[in-house]
């Protein structure tokens, strides 16, 4: 082969070497996220049946704004909201029992239950805070004592859970 031969073979080979290069090229993108206003709950009132007498049932509504047991709830305003709530079988004083039951719930967007929902907090609820990032949840129930029900102070505990 002579030598210019080689000389254009090595100058081809250089000149695709050239082209044949990889090619790059990049993009970006934006990562984001949107922090929530972290839900607070707070056990606000205590579900009161006040003086229970043996043999007598007592049931205090939900609507019972004086009475019923009250959760306060703050968070994302407009944000929808899941409710969750372990209720006890019976409420206990020492040794002795006592059936609490008929659950009955009202959650509302102010504090006076106007336009409020009513609800079987056995089954929970699914309401939105309002504007603000509020909502209140109301607890009603039944106590059922025994004609021969042990006097005591009687407590159990309510506990209402809240998920966005």
């Amino acid at each position: 082969m002579s030598s210019m031969t080689k000389l254009t073979l090595v100058a081809a080979a250089l000149v695709l070497t050239g082209t044949l290069q990889a090619q790059t090229n990049n993009a970006s993108i934006t990562a984001t996220a949107s922090v929530q206003t972290p839900i607070n709950v707070v056990g606000a009132q205590q579900l009161s049946f006040g003086n229970v007498f043996p043999g007598v049932n007592k049931t205090i509504n939900a609507s019972d704004l004086s009475n019923a047991g009250r959760f306060d709830v703050t968070g994302q305003a407009n944000a929808p909201v899941t409710l969750s709530f372990t209720l006890p079988a019976t409420l206990s004083s020492g040794g002795n029992t006592m059936p609490i039951v008929s659950y009955t719930g009202v959650h509302a967007q102010n504090n006076a239950q106007t336009g409020g929902t009513a609800f079987a907090p056995v089954s929970g609820a699914t309401p939105t805070l309002n504007g603000s990032g509020a909502l209140w949840v109301w607890v009603g129930a039944q106590v059922q004592p025994a004609t021969n029900q042990v006097a005591g102070v009687y407590t159990g505990s309510i506990t209402m859970t809240v998920v966005y």
